[in-house]
């Protein structure tokens, strides 16, 4: 078996290799022989369950559950928290995650905890072997943990570790928080429209019936051929939201498709500059988190691009990383976009002057979440009367379809 390492010389130089060998565990000793403290070893060309990153690299994925249990920002925010405070108190690696491994009650992260304590107690480092667990931690997640045993400041990097995490908890609960309130009225609204042309408005048509009211306005028969098709093929209602659904799916599999949607989405109507500014704040407090602990701007870079999700914000990312890598000035990149206010590249560059690129970052991140939440609070106040007037329009719909032809019917007999 072929086992890919990195590992620190006596010198104190990071060398790369390979290495043949029966286990990992045997491939770990080899490099300690040769006076090597190993950083990580990974398997490469396995046999058996084993997934491939986006590298092609093989990573062993030791979660064999069907239906594996979401691990959520929140479980993990708990877990780096938690490490950090049992690594700094003295505890070691193998120690605190035998521990977490039978206090976390997530399944899934409790499988991997356990796979990551047998990992790290056969001298495996901590960040390989988080490595092998793709689903559960993100390359950002293990490049932190990896920059803080490098480092010599596991501790340190776990606690930044757990803040990011936490503040992206924040992040989502404050977009799902904006969303809850006109979904939840949204659905109820359909709800009780369903219920007024499916058991109500039936009622009304009986009664019209037997008054002899054979010609109805309009509106009237418009709702009355609505509630027939309603009570006749209502399991049709969700065949055009699953065809749009299967459209969407593969148009973003694309990259025409997933950049004209991506577009798309950050100029819509209310929610596409909240979209946008909750995209740019996680993209530049990634940026920030990654720099503070000390990994390279180009991998920063990198790696903030990967988490925008997003066309648009990821090119500019990448650009950023195709200058810097020839030796051009962030802040000069950033200024020449549009994408990005003239604020942000006034203070990237305040920061470069000063040597602060790590907290200036921050404050731009801040400063996105300001502007975020300033935007949630004003269109939680647009939204509210907007959903009134909705609501009663529909509602207004309906009972108006029923009295037109009550109040004809009553002058008839008049």
């Amino acid at each position: 078996m072929l086992f890919k390492y990195r590992a620190r010389t006596t010198t104190g130089a990071i060398t790369n290799g390979s290495r043949e060998a029966a286990s990992q565990e045997a491939a770990v000793s080899w490099l300690r022989e040769q006076g090597m403290s190993p950083i990580s070893v990974e398997a490469h060309g396995i046999l058996g369950a084993a997934t491939h990153d986006k590298g092609g690299k093989f990573s062993i994925n030791l979660n064999l559950e069907l239906f594996p249990q979401k691990v959520t920002l929140k479980d993990k925010n708990v877990i780096f928290k938690q490490m950090a405070t049992m690594v700094n108190a003295g505890i070691t690696v193998a120690a605190t995650l035998d521990l977490l491994a039978s206090q976390t009650e997530n399944k899934t992260l409790s499988a991997a905890i356990s796979g990551m304590r047998d990992a790290v107690g056969g001298g495996v480092t901590l960040a390989a072997s988080m490595g092998r667990y793709p689903k559960v931690f993100s390359g950002l997640e293990i490049a932190l943990v990896r920059a803080g045993e490098e480092g010599g400041v596991l501790d340190i990097s776990l606690s930044r570790l757990a803040g990011f995490v936490e503040q992206q908890y924040a992040l989502q609960k404050k977009i799902k928080g904006a969303m809850m309130y006109p979904s939840v009225v949204v659905a109820f609204t359909i709800l009780a429209l369903g219920v007024l042309c499916a058991f109500i408005v039936p009622m009304f048509r009986k009664a019209f019936a037997n008054i002899g009211m054979a010609e109805l306005p309009k509106l009237t028969a418009a709702i009355f051929g609505f509630s027939d098709f309603l009570r006749g093929y209502w399991f049709t209602l969700p065949i055009p939201f699953i065809i749009i659904g299967v459209i969407l799916h593969y148009v973003k599999k694309t990259e025409g498709g997933k950049r004209f949607l991506d577009k798309r989405k950050v100029k819509a109507p209310l929610i596409g500059d909240i979209i946008f500014k909750a995209i740019l704040a996680r993209s530049f407090r990634t940026f920030a988190t990654l720099v503070t602990a000390g990994v390279s701007i180009l991998d920063s870079i990198e790696m903030s691009s990967g988490v925008a999700d997003n066309a648009l914000v990821s090119d500019a990312f990448k650009l950023m990383r195709e200058r810097a890598q020839n030796g051009v000035l962030l802040s000069s990149t950033i200024k020449e976009q549009k994408l990005f206010p003239g604020m942000v590249a006034h203070m990237v560059a305040v920061g470069e002057e000063t040597g602060q690129v790590d907290e200036v970052l921050s404050k731009v991140a801040d400063w996105y979440d300001m502007e975020l939440d300033e935007k949630i609070k004003g269109l939680t106040s647009i939204i509210e009367p907007v959903l009134i007037v909705f609501i009663g329009l529909v509602v207004g719909l309906v009972v108006g379809s029923i009295f037109v032809p009550l109040i004809q019917a009553m002058q008839q007999f008049m």
